[in-house]
C-alpha cells in the first residue's frame, strides 16, 4: 500500500468523501482527485501537514509502504 491507497483509506475511515476533503484542504476537487489516483507524484509539506490534522493521523499512516 502506497500514499494513495493510505489517503484513501483514511479519508473513507473519516466518513469523508473526495469533495468534502477537497473542501477542508482548500484545494479543488481536481487536484484532490489526482493526489488518490496517483497521478500527481508530488505533494507540499503544508498539505501534508493538513492532511495529517483533517484525517487524525501521522505522518507515517499517510506515507508508509504497508506489506514490506
Amino acid at each position: 500500500m502506497n500514499f494513495r491507497e493510505n489517503l484513501k483509506e483514511l479519508r473513507i475511515k473519516s466518513n469523508l468523501t473526495q469533495q468534502q476533503l477537497s473542501n477542508l484542504l482548500k484545494i479543488p476537487l481536481k487536484t484532490y482527485r489526482h493526489y488518490e489516483q496517483g497521478e500527481s507524484k508530488t505533494i507540499s509539506f503544508e498539505l501534508l501537514e493538513k492532511l495529517t490534522q483533517v484525517l487524525n493521523c501521522s505522518y507515517n499512516e499517510l506515507l508508509k509502504e504497508k506489506g514490506k
